[in-house]
């Protein structure tokens, strides 16, 4: 603070200099002027007199005299009126002067200064602890602009103590839900590097890499899944990401093996259950398929896998109640993940901008997000319809939602209809 204290005096000075600077030389000049006037009413005294003497000694009569003085006369005139003219046209020039200086003074001051972040980033430093608290215990009523001034004050925080994992943990997890995945990314990075071992922080920064869908972060993602893995072998989350990330790299031989791995975790009566040896029969296939070089069988698994897939057609309305709160702009979306809430991926996903209600919206393995990870490996699913103004997937307080938990059938098209009925 004190460096812009002083920034701020420095620009009031010179505010001041370039206000008084045409004042000095206005002055300066005048006093040049009025050097210049006495001399020449003395020089016109001069003449007067010696007029009168050429007079006197009969060189002049009294009518030339009288039209000399005349002439004089009007010539100090006309200096008196350029003087007068010259001296108002000083005064404009220097209160334009001042009021520019005044106005590029106080504009560069209040750019430079920018009071109210500085003001709204001290307001934020005194509630930063009260924000991480809340967010650690699941408050339903943190607003996005909550969560953005906590990253703040944990970033301002974390300048003076860089060294914190558990400050670094937290700043990536927070800018991954405001959709800021680069910034969440390297948050991770430097927790990773002061606390190696971590697995909350290992399991959030392989997510954020795999969030990407670049190969180089999938690549690394799979890396750190094997890491945790070699730390807790028995880490069910681990197992499944690993799975997928391999799958979409094309390592068909260790998404199997993960995916056997993880069927071992899960009830049999878990509708995941199904869905995870569908995978398992569906890689096996395909492996002993390339191994043997069948190639008319891959293709016949292909043709059942796509008669068998699962599709959605659902009819989205909303209350009367939240007609009213509908934004002028913004987006729907319209989404199905797994009913057991085990994976917060969508299976299947569509954003449109938003229209009128009721809207008809199919969904199959085509809206997918992953190819591996598809609507048809669901036998239930959570349907969420929500209604977005910044086109964020991610939830926001102040948008509009309605859900529904239904059962897929594969042998016919799947009719489902849900209704946006509450405000979160």
């Amino acid at each position: 603070m004190n460096e812009f204290y002083i920034g701020a005096g420095l620009l009031v000075a010179f505010g001041i200099l370039i206000a008084v600077f045409p004042w000095l030389r206005s002055q300066q000049k005048s006093q040049s002027e009025q050097t210049h006037n006495l001399t020449n009413t003395s020089l016109i005294r001069q003449r007067m007199m010696e007029l009168n003497e050429e007079q006197q000694q009969g060189l002049l009569t009294q009518s030339d005299k009288q039209q000399a003085e005349n002439e004089l006369k009007l010539a100090l005139l006309d200096e008196v009126k350029d003087k007068e003219q010259h001296q108002t046209g000083g005064q404009l020039v220097l209160a334009l002067g001042l009021l520019c200086a005044l106005i590029v003074g106080g504009a560069t001051y209040y750019y430079a200064s920018q009071l109210n972040k500085v003001e709204h980033w001290l307001v934020v430093q005194g509630k930063t602890s009260e924000l991480g608290q809340r967010i650690l215990q699941g408050d339903e009523n943190l607003t996005l602009e909550d969560m953005q001034d906590f990253a703040l004050g944990l970033r301002s925080r974390l300048l003076e103590k860089p060294e914190d994992p558990i400050g670094w943990m937290l700043l990536g997890r927070v800018s991954g839900a405001l959709n800021r995945i680069d910034t969440s990314i390297e948050a991770f990075e430097r927790s990773v590097k002061y606390d190696t071992n971590n697995i909350g922080t290992l399991t959030s920064y392989a997510q954020a890499l795999l969030m990407t869908g670049e190969e180089q972060n999938m690549l690394h993602s799979r890396k750190i899944l094997q890491h945790i893995l070699s730390l807790e072998k028995d880490n069910t989350s681990a197992m499944g990401m690993l799975a997928v990330v391999a799958a979409e790299l094309g390592d068909k031989a260790l998404a199997l093996e993960n995916w056997k791995k993880l069927r071992e975790y899960v009830d049999r009566e878990d509708p995941n259950y199904l869905a995870i040896n569908q995978r398992i029969e569906q890689l096996s296939i395909e492996l002993q398929s390339t191994a043997s070089g069948r190639d008319n069988l891959v293709a016949d698994v292909n043709e059942t896998s796509t008669n068998q897939q699962k599709q959605l057609e659902v009819t989205v309305d909303i209350s009367d109640e939240l007609k009213a709160k509908l934004p002028s702009s913004g987006f729907l979306f319209v989404f199905a993940q797994a009913a057991s809430g085990s994976n917060r991926m969508p299976a299947a996903v569509v954003k449109m901008p938003l229209g009128d209600f009721p809207l008809v919206i199919e969904l199959s393995d085509k809206n997918a997000m992953m190819g591996s990870y598809t609507l048809s490996q669901l036998n239930s699913a959570k349907l969420v319809a929500r209604v977005s103004v910044d086109g964020n997937v991610a939830q926001a307080a102040g948008e509009l939602q309605g859900d529904k938990i239904v059962n897929l059938s594969a042998s016919e098209l799947n009719r489902e209809s849900i209704l946006i009925s509450r405000e979160l």
